[in-house]
């Protein structure tokens, strides 16, 4: 378990849940750090308690200067006092993904979306990319979509259209205004795709750096 060390008190990490009432990411930190557990504080969603039950399976990240790493495992305990905590069990090994690749970047591209029902796919909805990196985007839109939702979306990338489904983590409406931002994570996105993003990102970041901006 060499990447304990990296495991320090404090730390802000992020917890995703796949699936079941309560999906979606949810940004907590790590409270204790045990030989084979770690203890997180228990996620709080427009200041309430997200009541995640033992046995949940989730996905934890967390970041150091060079590399973001993640492992699943599933809820243990849940504690109470002194303040609600979750305990994972620590895996022998976890997953590492170049930090670059969750580097975030303004951009302004075409996004259209449909929202994913019961039903079906919605009608077709327009908006206006904000922000991009290698795990999501950020864009603007006039229509309302709920927090943990999925939308499938195309955008419209310099090198090339993207279609994917993806998971809404934030919807916030803009004050004094129609608009709402919403910031949504890849959902299932094949690393092939993920790339075509990834060299985008990189584009925009060497032009900014040629205008001096970064």
């Amino acid at each position: 378990m060499s990447y304990k060390k990296k495991l320090l008190l404090g730390l802000k990490v992020e917890l995703s849940v796949p699936e079941g009432e309560y999906v979606g990411t949810y940004r907590t930190r790590i409270e204790e750090v045990g030989e084979k557990i770690l203890a997180v504080g228990a996620p709080y969603e427009h200041g309430e308690l997200v009541p995640l039950r033992e046995g949940t399976k989730v996905k934890l990240t967390f970041w150091d200067e060079v590399a973001a790493y993640s492992f699943v495992g599933r809820i243990m305990q849940r504690i109470a006092v002194p303040i609600p905590m979750l305990v994972l069990e620590l895996p022998d090994s976890v997953a590492k993904v170049q930090r670059r690749s969750f580097v975030r970047v303004p951009a302004m591209y075409p996004v259209t979306f449909r929202s994913v029902t019961r039903e079906g796919l919605s009608d077709l909805h327009k908006g206006t990319m904000l922000d991009i990196s290698g795990g999501g985007i950020r864009f603007l839109t006039e229509e309302r979509v709920e927090n943990k939702s999925l939308l499938y979306v195309q955008i419209a990338l310099p090198n090339g259209d993207l279609q994917t489904p993806v998971r809404v983590c934030r919807a916030e409406k803009v004050e004094d205004s129609k608009r709402y931002t919403v910031s949504v994570e890849f959902h299932d996105l094949p690393e092939r795709e993920r790339d075509k993003v990834i060299r985008c990102v990189f584009d925009i970041q060497r032009a900014m750096r040629k205008k001096g901006l970064v």
